[in-house]
């Protein structure tokens, strides 16, 4: 093993071998074998990051969070006072924020259904949880990135996301597996949940699989889905009511967007990378005498947050009336992707520029829960 000190590089000893007669100070030939080798190693070393950066696919990769029954009104970017949430509310800081968002049902498959085909519950026909299946024959956006070569992974906190509903089909991965022997079925498909941290860190661990392609990650986030119980030192912060505790799991659910964001941060990726976060639905809350959502279409459970940041967006908060089915065509439209013929949605990149979009009206379809 050959030490090398490039501090002190000592003239050769009595009876070693000498440099070659270019060199009139007579350094120790072993030292300038040394460090040839050691300019060799970074030469190799440099080539292959290179190579490496070479197969890299340049385009745009999507990041796509869904949060469960979250209203627009307490996100403190929407001017809730009350509220903990410092990763979506910087989200919306550096990105897109559009304040009058509307959902096609306070249900949770219906309204993601409509979010991944970009069409309403008339067209692709699913009306409720559970019995109603996303048919085969819709095109999804997990379906569309897909055959561009996209990598597809779907992660899922709630049952009634399952598979068997159809809601996951494009996906090269999609995180369901759930164990119903564990649960009560009896008391509705909602009761079979799990945590977002277990959600999320699935999605970490399938996005570090995979550097060189573009990716469509899919994360939804249970809470803030009743039963609201969010752990006791996020608890502790909120007042002792049930919007203190509604509170309490916004608070949960943003700790994990703020998880994967800095993920992809510490990766360098999150600058190739648009991050779209919405609610599917909101909650009522006891307004107008409901105290969670699947009957009413009032604002309470209708009106959602939506905030696109990324692909360079100047930010910007848009007040036109926008549509959960318009999310598809819009993220299609930024990665300059042909938007589906059966797609009723609009892409709403006007607006992000600061134009205008004429003739978008909200359609609600009400369902039982």
């Amino acid at each position: 093993m050959v030490r090398l000190d490039l501090h002190c590089i000592q003239p050769s000893a009595p009876g070693q071998s000498k440099n070659c007669k270019v060199c009139p100070v007579g350094y120790n030939v072993t030292v300038r074998k040394a460090l040839l080798a050691l300019l060799g190693v970074l030469f190799v070393l440099a080539g292959a990051y290179w190579a490496i950066d070479f197969r890299r696919d340049r385009r745009l990769n999507v990041l796509l969070i869904t949060i469960d029954t979250l209203r627009a009104d307490h996100l403190g970017s929407y001017g809730y006072a009350g509220a903990r949430t410092p990763a979506l509310d910087a989200l919306a800081a550096r990105g897109v924020r559009f304040s009058q968002a509307t959902t096609v049902a306070p249900l949770t498959l219906p309204a993601h259904s409509s979010l991944m085909t970009g069409t309403f519950p008339a067209y692709h026909g699913v009306r409720d949880n559970g019995g109603f299946y996303l048919g085969d024959d819709q095109v999804t956006l997990a379906k569309a990135l897909r055959e561009r070569g996209y990598r597809t992974g779907g992660f899922v906190a709630a049952f009634v996301l399952d598979g068997r509903w159809g809601i996951g089909q494009g996906f090269d991965r999609y995180y369901d597996d759930f164990d119903l022997t564990k649960y009560r079925l009896d008391v509705g498909l909602d009761a079979v949940q799990r945590p977002g941290s277990e959600v999320v860190s699935k999605a970490i661990e399938w996005l570090d699989q995979d550097f060189t392609r573009p990716f469509l990650a899919w994360v939804h986030l249970y809470e803030p889905h009743a039963p609201y119980d969010p752990p006791e030192s996020i608890r502790v912060r909120f007042p002792p009511t049930m919007i203190g505790a509604y509170d309490g799991e916004i608070a949960t659910a943003d700790i994990q967007v703020g998880r994967l964001i800095d993920r992809l941060a510490k990766a360098g990726r999150l600058d190739r990378t648009v991050v779209a976060v919405l609610g599917d639905h909101g909650e009522s809350l006891g307004e107008h005498d409901e105290e969670q959502h699947g009957f009413f279409v009032y604002d309470a459970t209708i009106r959602i947050p939506l905030i696109i940041a990324g692909a360079g967006m100047a930010p910007r908060t848009v007040g036109d009336q926008v549509r959960i089915v318009d999310v598809m065509p819009t993220l299609l439209e930024l990665l300059g992707v042909e938007i589906p013929k059966p797609v009723q949605g609009r892409s709403l990149l006007p607006l992000v520029r600061g134009e205008r979009l004429d003739g978008i009206h909200a359609i609600t379809t009400a369902g039982a829960s």
